[in-house]
C-alpha cells in the first residue's frame, strides 16, 4: 500500500489529507487542519512543523507532497505562506521523508483536466475520480488530498510497484 500525505501550507490553517492506494486501486482517506494558536510567528511555524511531525510519526506516509506557493500579488503573503511550506518540509525531511513540491496549476490541472480549475471543480474531480459519494473535508484538507492524488497520478509506475 502507498501512502501520501498531502500538506496544504498556510499559516492559519495548513491542510493535509492522507491518501493510502491499494494494489487493486482502493483507496483510503484520512484528513484534518493544523490551526497553530495565535502568536508570534516562529512560535507558529513551530507549532506547524510539530504537527507535521506528528502526523509522519503516526500514519508513516512513503512521500510527502506539498503545495509550491505560487506568485501573490502581496509580497508578504507569499513570503509567509513560503515559510509555513518550509516548516513542513523540514518536519518531512527530518522525518527521512522524501518531499514533491506541486504549483497550484499542476495539482488542478492533475485532478480536474484544467488548470484553471475553482476548488469547488478540484473536488467534485477528486470525489469522482476516487470512486466515493462524497468528501466532507474541509477546503484546506480538500486542497491537501488532490495535492497527495496529484502525486500519486506524477509517480511513476515502477515506483508505485516499489512502494506496493
Amino acid at each position: 500500500m502507498a501512502r501520501i500525505l498531502g500538506i496544504d501550507p498556510g499559516l492559519n490553517a495548513t491542510g493535509w489529507g492522507l491518501l493510502e492506494i491499494a494494489s487493486d486501486g482502493a483507496a483510503g482517506l484520512r484528513w484534518g487542519t493544523i490551526r497553530p494558536p495565535d502568536g508570534p510567528l516562529s512560535e507558529r511555524l513551530n507549532n506547524i512543523n510539530w504537527r507535521v511531525k506528528e502526523l509522519i510519526e503516526r500514519h508513516r506516509p512513503d512521500a510527502v507532497a506539498i503545495e509550491r506557493p505560487f506568485n501573490h500579488k502581496n509580497v508578504k503573503t507569499a513570503v509567509l505562506l513560503g515559510q509555513a511550506q518550509s516548516a513542513a518540509m523540514i518536519a518531512a525531511a527530518a522525518a527521512g521523508v522524501t518531499v514533491h513540491e506541486y504549483p497550484p496549476r499542476q495539482v488542478k490541472e492533475a485532478v480536474a483536466g484544467l488548470g484553471s480549475a475553482d476548488k469547488p471543480a478540484v473536488k467534485q474531480a477528486l470525489i469522482a475520480r476516487l470512486g466515493l459519494t462524497e468528501l466532507d473535508a474541509p477546503a484546506d484538507a480538500a486542497d491537501a488530498l488532490a495535492i497527495a492524488f496529484c502525486h500519486h497520478l506524477m509517480t511513476p509506475i515502477e515506483e508505485k510497484l516499489e512502494i506496493l
